[in-house]
């Protein structure tokens, strides 16, 4: 029997989770059997344990469940695009190996894209904390708020809203038709973080049809450990490197011109708001020869980014934005980089940034 909906599953070094996020799927109310699950091994180097721990959930699941491996590192992009290229369903979801799902999670999820025949239904989710701690994840500013428990036809200004840095509260909380992610031939940045920037800006261009379930049915696990968390790596400048693709792909689809703002506050929101507090927040050093090739890009790209109406007159952002022009040296850097902090870790901010 063809599966109802394809579950990709990237792991690495996650052996130590994975036996809870496997049991949430097991646990699934719309039927496991009605589910393919698909765990991808980017190269894990846990001498093993990993791998193993996936061997053995196919070892019980022989029908339901595919395990690959790989013998190179693609990041989380290039698993997953790996596993897209397995999925047998009409719908692909997404789940991180060290997180955890409700049951009703999928039953639910797909009942909506049956019965609405929508191209992406998405439900909210649960930051979890080691000290036990369940916080309700809401995103400021969050284009869904307008549309919970209610169906979204394509027109609606969301679909093309480049002024949301995402559209949505991730991938893991949603699925998506697969014949849409094929047909459009929409794929994951390899070896780079910060994929689902991309990936989740590219296809909300082509879907038409949404709905989003307020039912909080995901668990993202916090940890300290974690990609996002880590401090004084470089690929938190893969970042970068992912609004550049965005904005190729702007260019490509001939959108660029005629979304120019939209993209442009999109762009200077991540490639230097959200850069510049990374480099302020993830690095004891704060790179200023970052700093430097990030102002001279958005020169370049967008030389008239202080007319952009979307940023607020007396924002933060904004404020950060007129530092461009300036022409800092490494002391002033360095100072702007104590405000930074100040304003991050206060409680209200760091919800948020």
């Amino acid at each position: 029997m063809k599966p109802l909906i394809s579950i990709i599953i990237p792991c690495f070094n996650t052996a130590e989770y994975l036996p809870q996020c496997m049991a949430s799927l097991e646990k699934q109310t719309i039927g496991f059997e009605k589910l393919q699950f698909i765990f991808v091994d980017d190269a894990s180097t846990d001498e093993g344990k990993t791998w193993r721990c996936i061997c053995e959930f196919e070892q019980r699941h022989p029908k339901e469940v595919v395990a690959i491996q790989l013998e190179k590192n693609m990041s989380q992009g290039g698993a997953k695009n790996v596993g897209i290229s397995y999925a047998e369903a009409d719908y692909i979801g997404f789940v991180d190996s060290d997180d955890w799902i409700e049951p009703e999670m999928y039953e639910k999820l797909y009942a909506c894209a049956r019965d609405y025949q929508c191209d992406a239904v998405d439900c909210g989710r649960m930051l979890n904390y080691p000290d036990g701690r369940e916080v309700i994840y809401q995103k400021k500013e969050n284009c869904f708020d307008q549309f919970e428990n209610s169906i979204v036809e394509g027109g609606n200004h969301w679909i093309r809203d480049f002024t949301h840095a995402g559209y949505g509260g991730g991938l893991v909380t949603c699925i998506f038709r697969k014949q849409l992610i094929i047909e459009n031939e929409i794929k994951f940045p390899e070896h780079l973080k910060y994929e689902d920037n991309y990936w989740s800006a590219v296809i909300r261009l082509y879907i038409r049809s949404f709905y989003h379930i307020a039912d909080n049915c995901y668990h993202y696990r916090q940890r300290e450990d974690s990609t996002v968390y880590q401090k004084n790596v470089l690929y938190h400048l893969d970042q970068m490197q992912i609004e550049e693709k965005k904005i190729e792909t702007y260019q490509k689809l001939g959108i660029f011109d005629k979304y120019y703002q939209q993209i442009e506050f999109g762009f200077l929101y991540t490639f230097y708001y959200s850069t510049l507090i990374k480099l302020f927040t993830k690095f004891d050093n704060p790179p200023f020869d970052v700093y430097q090739r990030m102002v001279k890009r958005v020169r370049e790209l967008f030389p008239d980014y202080l007319d952009n109406p979307y940023f607020k007159e007396n924002d933060f952002k904004r404020t950060l934005l007129k530092l461009i022009d300036k022409q800092l040296n490494p002391e002033q850097f360095q100072e702007i980089g104590k405000m930074v902090l100040q304003y991050c870790y206060t409680s209200e901010n760091m919800k948020y940034n």
